[in-house]
């Protein structure tokens, strides 16, 4: 019966909560001759599976006032190497995305990024979509990795995260649009 109620309470957490999903992501990093520089996110497409008005107000909630005007998130990004310049949410094509603009004083502070010379280069898990760079991309058994010679100043990558046309999934785009 424990077993039972625990199942129970789970299925309703899981009910009632819900995850925020988009389709990728890009960066564009400007890298000046000190190694440090600036990184441009583009995260495209933004939907939740939350199935319940509570739950997908707490997602809207999540993006707009955490992740667009609270000072915690700049806070957290700061800890992590990262200075938020600027950050915005817009729509395009019916679909909400997310930029943000900030500064870093090591490379390695965006997504992993590595510098050994002459090249810059981003290894990710084989499993991982790339959908385009201005790299050279080589595979192995296990993993991917993004090259660039230090010459090019501007690093661009784009990956895929998830399919947003899944059923179940909604676009956090005309919530927002009724937000403000």
């Amino acid at each position: 019966m424990k077993n039972l109620k625990f199942l129970l309470l789970l299925l309703l957490v899981i009910q009632f909560t819900g995850c925020i999903v988009f389709n990728n992501v890009s960066y564009e990093v400007t890298v000046n001759e000190d190694g440090t520089g600036t990184a441009l996110l583009t995260i495209e497409d933004i939907n939740t599976d939350a199935v319940t008005k509570e739950a997908i107000d707490e997602d809207v909630k999540s993006i707009l006032e955490h992740g667009l005007k609270s000072q915690q998130f700049v806070e957290d990004m700061k800890s992590e190497g990262k200075q938020i310049i600027s950050r915005n949410v817009v729509i395009e094509n019916e679909k909400l995305n997310a930029i943000v603009l900030y500064e870093f004083s090591e490379i390695s502070r965006v997504e992993g990024l590595q510098f050994d010379d002459p090249y810059y280069y981003l290894t990710v898990p084989v499993e991982d979509s790339i959908i385009s760079t201005n790299g050279q991309i080589t595979k192995t058994a296990e993993y991917q990795r993004i090259v660039w010679d230090k010459s090019i100043k501007t690093l661009k990558f784009k990956m895929y995260s998830d399919d947003t046309n899944s059923e179940g999934l909604s676009s956090l785009a005309p919530y927002y649009l009724k937000e403000n």
